[in-house]
C-alpha cells in the first residue's frame, strides 16, 4: 500500500520538475512555485492551514489533511461527477478517509466511502473502500476556483463538514479477532482549506509517461 502511494507522488514530482526546468530555460520567464503540497500534521494549525478535524468520544482531533479529485466512473449520483478523497493522518497511527461525490460548487453531497484506522484496528475499506452511496452527507460550504495550476487545469479550495455522527464497521478480516471492536463512531468531521487540482488524473498520466521516458 505504501509503495502505491509513493509512486504517484514521485511521478508527479518528476512532472513538476521537468515543467519548471523547461520554464526556467525560456527567456523572460520565472519559475512558478508549487503551493498545493498537503499540509503536515501540526499542533498549532493556522487559520489558513489545510485541516481535518474529527471527534472520537469526547476527544477532538485537528490534523493536517489533503484531498485528491477523481472522476466518478460509476455515475452514482447524476450531476455530481467528481469524487473527493479526503485523507488525514494523525498521531499514534490514526488515519481517517472520507470520500464524497460533488459538483464544483457549495452544496449538500453524498458520502460514498469512509475508513478509520489506528494501531491494530481497521474500520471500513482501505482509502474509503469501493464507492457506494451511504446515508451520510457532506455540506460543502466553500468551493473556490483559485485559477490556473499551470498544468492545463485549475486549482480549487474546499471546506465543509460531514453532517452528524458516522458509524464505520470493522473491516471484514479484522472481525476474525474477537477483541477487535465491531464498529467505531466518529463525530464532528470537518475539513477546511483543502486544495486540489481538477485535472489530477491527467497530471498523473503525464508524470508516469515522463517516468517511462526517463527509463528508456
Amino acid at each position: 500500500m505504501k509503495m502505491r502511494k509513493i509512486a504517484p507522488i514521485a511521478a508527479l514530482a518528476i512532472l513538476i520538475a521537468c515543467n519548471n526546468s523547461k520554464k526556467n530555460n525560456e527567456p523572460g520567464k520565472e519559475s512558478s512555485e508549487i503551493t498545493n503540497i498537503p499540509a503536515e500534521n501540526s499542533a498549532t494549525p493556522t487559520a489558513t492551514s489545510a485541516i481535518v478535524a474529527y471527534s472520537i468520544g469526547d476527544t477532538l482531533r485537528k490534523v493536517g489533511g489533503s484531498v485528491l479529485l477523481q472522476k466518478d466512473k460509476e455515475k452514482l449520483s447524476p450531476g455530481n461527477d467528481n469524487l473527493a478523497v479526503v485523507t488525514a493522518n494523525g498521531s499514534d497511527g490514526e488515519s481517517i478517509v472520507v470520500n464524497f461525490l460533488f459538483a464544483l460548487k457549495p452544496g449538500i453531497y453524498p458520502v460514498v466511502g469512509l475508513s478509520f484506522s489506528r494501531e491494530n484496528q481497521v474500520f471500513g475499506g482501505l482509502l474509503g473502500g469501493t464507492p457506494k452511496l451511504t446515508n451520510y452527507k457532506v455540506t460543502l460550504t466553500q468551493c473556490e476556483d483559485l485559477g490556473s495550476n499551470n498544468f492545463g487545469g485549475h486549482k480549487w479550495k474546499i471546506s465543509g463538514s460531514v453532517d452528524g455522527e458516522v458509524t464505520i464497521e470493522a473491516m471484514g478480516i479484522m472481525k476474525i479477532d474477537k477483541n477487535h471492536p465491531s464498529e467505531i463512531k466518529v463525530n464532528k468531521i470537518s475539513f477546511s482549506n483543502l486544495t486540489f487540482d481538477d485535472n489530477w488524473e491527467e497530471m498523473m498520466k503525464q508524470a508516469i509517461d515522463k517516468m517511462k521516458e526517463k527509463k528508456n
